[in-house]
């Protein structure tokens, strides 16, 4: 039995095509933060088609977001505090963020980490982030195409 044997062949003009995508994606358009108690709060995202999301940290909104969520989250994040400073939990969402896309050798995070104990390391392979968790809570994110100053005892750990 030839292949031509197993094909149905449709002639264009005779049936009209519609193509739809099994996974269509929406954009982040938006964000908020929801503080419910001093120590309890979450990060609201909204997509394009009116849905959303609520998130605790940034790792977590990693396990569902791909390279471009992360980025449009930034820019808005960013375009919301380009006049004003962030405070509260906003501050923690907009330090991580800045630290993920503009490393500055001279933040505090890079220069405190010989103090570090490296607990984990992640990798967000969707996104192409790396996360470091410390034993003393802080999470670092990093691009996997950028050059981080991290000291050789943590690159080591990785």
């Amino acid at each position: 039995m030839a292949s031509k044997d197993l094909l149905d062949v449709v002639p264009r003009e005779k049936t009209p095509i519609e193509i739809e995508s099994l996974s269509t994606k929406f954009p982040i358009v938006d964000w908020k933060t929801v503080v419910l108690t001093e120590t309890f709060m979450y990060y609201q995202v909204f997509r394009g088609d009116g849905s959303s999301k609520k998130y605790k940290i940034l790792s977590e909104m990693l396990q569902d977001f791909d390279r471009m969520d992360v980025e449009q989250l930034f820019r808005l994040v960013k375009e919301r505090y380009s006049s004003s400073a962030p405070e509260g939990f906003d501050l923690m969402l907009w330090g991580d963020l800045h630290t993920l896309f503009e490393p500055d050798e001279d933040d505090e995070i890079w220069k405190d980490q010989h103090e570090y104990n490296l607990l984990s390391w992640r990798l967000h392979d969707f996104c192409g982030i790396h996360i470091l968790l410390m034993n003393n809570g802080l999470a670092i994110h990093m691009l996997t195409e950028k050059k981080y100053p991290l000291i050789t005892r943590l690159l080591s750990k990785m």
